[in-house]
């Protein structure tokens, strides 16, 4: 017998999708640059050397708070006084024949005191084998359900499956899994997170198009900080799969964050919008919409601490 949706759940549904029909209405004129030929893009850059990062030393991180690190493209490390956390570590020079435009703001050192380590899907600009044999082996990897042979041989200390809606804790860490919207392939199936520690807790997501279970994790967690993907969306079927700027706004809305940390872009050129487009829209988009106070644009290589609100 099929259980019936709720109405809570309906309305949220509903919602969602009404939001989602404006999402596309706006976005029939995008009014960012283009790359007339990506592979003319892509073999301009085969011989051009990334640019130098900004590097930061990893601050140090008292009781109460949560540092972000962005590493470039969709890594991040986020640390609790008890747990440091790696998301999606990928620190190589290349995605298929993709060069990277800009080094990785982290280099394998950071990663030292890395336990726990969250992989959002399988595709290799998120699930990156030759980083992650530099990891330490100590960690505890977590992965989407059917991920775990792509993992498994190297060596962790444990490595875990999850669903949508289960759950774990470490050191006080307890971590969420929660659904995406990234399509229905084998390497695309995937995971979004959310964190909850001694400090603030964020929302980790590292590959999704907009859709309606924003809204539901919003309603049960409102984290404190959302670190959403704004790079892939032209041509305009690529949406599908990925979220413009202006759909990060829309589920940083529905997730209730009070920060929106804009990740997965800047660094590798794998769709028609010129690299540092997605950047320079999503400001101007925050400032018109009256919330570029809550928006973090942050440079690869860049640590900020963050605390609870009071």
């Amino acid at each position: 017998m099929r259980r019936r949706a709720s109405p809570a759940t309906l309305q949220i549904v509903s919602e969602a999708s009404a939001r989602a029909a404006e999402l596309s209405r706006l976005h029939r004129r995008i009014p960012v640059r283009r790359y007339g030929s990506l592979i003319g893009h892509w073999m301009a850059r085969w011989f051009r050397r990334p640019r130098p990062a900004a590097r930061e030393p990893l601050p140090a991180v008292s009781a109460g708070q949560l540092a972000i690190t962005f590493g470039g493209h969709a890594t991040v490390i986020a640390r609790y006084r008890e747990l440091a956390i790696a998301f999606d570590p990928m620190l190589g020079r290349w995605v298929g024949g993709v060069r990277r435009a800009v080094e990785p703001g982290i280099v394998p050192g950071d990663f030292a005191d890395v336990r726990l380590v969250l992989i959002s899907h399988r595709h290799a600009d998120h699930l990156h084998v030759p980083t992650l044999r530099r990891l330490p082996r100590a960690a505890t990897v977590v992965v989407p359900a059917g991920a775990a042979g792509a993992v498994s041989g190297l060596g962790f200390a444990r490595v875990v499956e999850l669903a949508p809606g289960s759950d774990l804790e470490l050191r006080g860490v307890q971590v969420m899994a929660a659904p995406v919207s990234h399509g229905e392939d084998e390497l695309a199936r995937g995971l979004s997170y959310v964190i909850r520690g001694d400090g603030p807790s964020a929302f980790l997501c590292g590959d999704s198009a907009y859709f309606s279970g924003f809204s539901t994790i919003g309603e049960r967690f409102a984290p404190d900080v959302a670190l959403l993907p704004i790079g892939g969306f032209v041509p305009a079927s690529f949406r599908s799969r990925h979220m413009s700027p202006l759909d990060a706004l829309y589920a940083f809305e529905d997730l209730r964050a009070r920060l929106l940390v804009p990740i997965h872009h800047g660094a590798f050129a794998l769709s028609y919008e010129a690299l540092d487009e997605p950047a320079r829209w999503l400001t101007e988009l925050a400032r018109a919409r009256g919330v570029r106070d809550h928006v973090m644009l942050m440079a690869a290589g860049q640590s900020e601490r963050f605390v609870a609100p009071a």
